[in-house]
């Protein structure tokens, strides 16, 4: 298989493999009558080392080579996969997310770093396009896989992971074959304009690490405290999952339309645009009470997600040296908004109410705007 067709499988594969076994291992800990601190502990966990060690992988990639990081990913994973169609024991699971978390901190930055090394195109158009392609394809996973996971469980509780497993055998497979090591190329030096525009315009990716952070602070609320409101609301659960599935549905089509065109690229009224759109939305889950509310506050936190995902990978392979270094720290980032959102917004609902993590996402997200202005504000691009 060559390696346009493996930049755009490996995303989807692992993708799957983490989704369907993140929604059958809450389901297991449920049958196993875990309690909600290990409910919650079973995702945190993986989150949390993943946001930790992606930055010190990705540097790792950069010194060591992006093949055999990528490999060793989808090996833990059938190893844990085939580990929970035997266990029983809810400390072992909860162990076994912190082995995952170091998987996805191995898989991620590595792959990333490997597809920007391997443009498809010339020129920032051609590599924005590949990313465009990377994000549709994890993008497509999620959304895939909680249906296909949610159904297997229902037909046998293991199942779900014997065929994560199987997956995650298919995904080393290709790996193995079909990447490898980019060939060092001769330096050349950038002219002095260049080299002075791309100085000038870390600024955007500085500021795309601020709005990423701030985007998925505020998915992980979306995620993990609306539940708790709509029951309140008295919202079907059949209802609930439906409307978490437009933040998913969102990105997918965010990430289409950004594939298709660069005039976002080093814009601020797209960046920042997209970001107003949220408080939009953040707004409507502030406000609402009905669900078709709520979906159209999902569409806009997800659709300026797609942006600022988009604009932060994009930045860091574009505009630094290392680029495992950049993907890295592009994964710790947005891993630190995922795992700090839920945390923070369960204290504001436990202590001000349900609404009290959107007032904090909105709060967040307006600070992290006057934080991005500043960090633009020497670039004369609009």
């Amino acid at each position: 298989m060559n390696e346009k067709t493996t930049a755009r499988v490996a995303p989807f594969a692992m993708d799957l493999v983490f989704t369907m076994y993140y929604l059958a291992a809450p389901l297991l800990l449920v049958d196993l009558k875990a309690n909600p601190i290990q409910l919650g502990l079973v995702g945190a966990l993986a989150s949390s080392v993943h946001m930790g060690m992606a930055h010190l992988m990705g540097r790792l990639s950069d010194r060591l080579g992006r093949r055999r990081l990528i490999i060793a990913a989808p090996l833990t994973f059938l190893t844990t996969c085939l580990l929970m169609t035997r266990m029983t024991d809810i400390r072992m699971i909860l162990a076994f997310s912190v082995v995952n978390g170091l998987g996805l901190s191995i898989y991620w930055p590595s792959l990333q770093a490997w597809i920007a090394d391997h443009p498809t195109g010339s020129g920032q158009r051609g590599l924005a396009r590949d990313i465009g392609t990377f994000n549709l394809s994890w993008t497509a996973a999620t959304l895939a896989g909680p249906v296909f996971s949610g159904l297997l469980y229902s037909l046998y509780p293991r199942l779900p992971f014997l065929v994560a497993g199987a997956i995650a055998l298919m995904l080393f497979i290709l790996v193995f074959t079909s990447v490898h090591e980019s060939e060092p190329g001769p330096v050349e030096e950038a002219p002095d304009v260049d080299r002075a525009t791309s100085n000038r315009r870390m600024g955007y990716l500085y500021a795309a690490w601020v709005a990423n952070f701030a985007s998925w602070f505020i998915m992980g609320n979306a995620r993990y405290q609306f539940p708790k409101l709509a029951r309140e609301l008295n919202i079907p659960h059949h209802t609930i999952g439906l409307l978490l599935g437009f933040i998913g549905l969102a990105l997918f089509i965010g990430f289409f339309l950004l594939r298709r065109t660069d005039h976002w690229l080093f814009s601020r009224k797209h960046l920042f645009g997209a970001q107003i759109v949220a408080l939009a939305g953040i707004s409507l889950l502030i406000l609402s009470k009905a669900s078709a509310l709520f979906a159209l506050g999902f569409m806009m936190i997800g659709f300026s997600c797609s942006i600022t995902y988009y604009s932060s990978l994009y930045y860091a392979v574009h505009l630094l040296k290392k680029k495992g270094r950049g993907t890295g720290l592009h994964e710790s980032i947005l891993g630190g908004g995922a795992v700090l959102g839920p945390i923070l917004g369960g204290v504001a609902a436990q202590y001000a109410g349900l609404r009290a993590p959107y007032l904090l996402c909105f709060a967040l997200l307006a600070a992290a705007l006057g934080a991005q202005l500043i960090l633009t504000r020497r670039d004369k691009t609009p």
